[in-house]
């Protein structure tokens, strides 16, 4: 194998940058194979190829198989190259907070629609024992609003089963509060003669980046985005949500 060696009075970083003219991209470890002094000089060689590259005279990118490879300086990077230093996480390191990665923008803006298909399962009444009496459901998954008309307001709520939902309103377990307080709000309204309206939505569309899509209720992370997309839809026409979280 040839060595760079001559006998005029060439500095290193001389014959380090006409072997790059020559071999563009080549490695740290393929420079010093072909510079006198044998491997021990690899750490002088690699300092040297810094220093250049600090000066603008040459590039250091990573090459397609992820070697650092030295270039001229007029290099255009290829996609598969990444500048040395790069803010790019390796494997197995995390991305650093804010700002953009490696080449990939600092912004991404991504669009989510809900589109909702509500019907109407009929009005909540009270039976012979006092209690409510819901009209009959599925057992499908799915979101379900109880309309009070008399005073605009609305109760929105999401289940993996709309009948077992109901039945729980019905006759509250002892340690569920959430129902325990649905049902004294159903039970006060039908007391005093007003009326309540059960709605149901088994059929909920998402429009994700331009994708069209049926949304999978099955999954409670879809559903509590539809459930928290159907409140402000609420509160954008009129309507008072009564969900404690509002």
């Amino acid at each position: 194998m040839p060595h760079w060696g001559c006998k005029t009075a060439m500095t290193l970083a001389d014959r380090i940058r006409r072997i790059i003219e020559e071999k563009p991209g080549i490695t740290d470890a393929g420079l010093t194979a072909l510079l006198p002094g044998g491997p021990s000089r690899h750490q002088q060689v690699n300092q040297r190829c810094r220093q250049l590259a600090a000066q603008g005279v040459i590039t250091r990118d990573k090459r397609g198989d992820r070697f650092i490879g030295n270039f001229p300086a007029n290099h255009c990077p290829t996609l598969t190259s990444t500048p040395e230093g790069s803010d790019r996480p390796r494997v197995g390191e995390k991305r650093p907070p804010g700002g953009a990665v490696g080449r990939c923008p600092a912004v991404q803006r991504s669009q989510v629609q809900v589109s909702f298909a509500w019907h109407s399962a009929g009005e909540i009444l009270k039976d012979a024992e006092a209690k409510p009496r819901f009209p009959r459901l599925s057992t499908a998954p799915g979101l379900y609003r109880l309309r009070l008309p008399h005073d605009r307001s609305v109760y929105v709520g999401e289940t993996i089963n709309l009948r077992r939902r109901m039945q729980n309103y019905r006759t509250p377990g002892s340690r569920q509060k959430t129902s325990i307080w649905v049902n004294k709000l159903i039970c006060a309204v039908l007391n005093d003669n007003r009326c309540i309206l059960l709605e149901t939505c088994t059929d909920l569309r998402l429009l994700i980046d331009g994708r069209d899509e049926t949304a999978n209720l099955s999954s409670k992370t879809v559903r509590c985005v539809a459930e928290n997309a159907a409140l402000l839809s609420e509160i954008g026409n009129g309507w008072t949500p009564l969900n404690k979280a509002d």
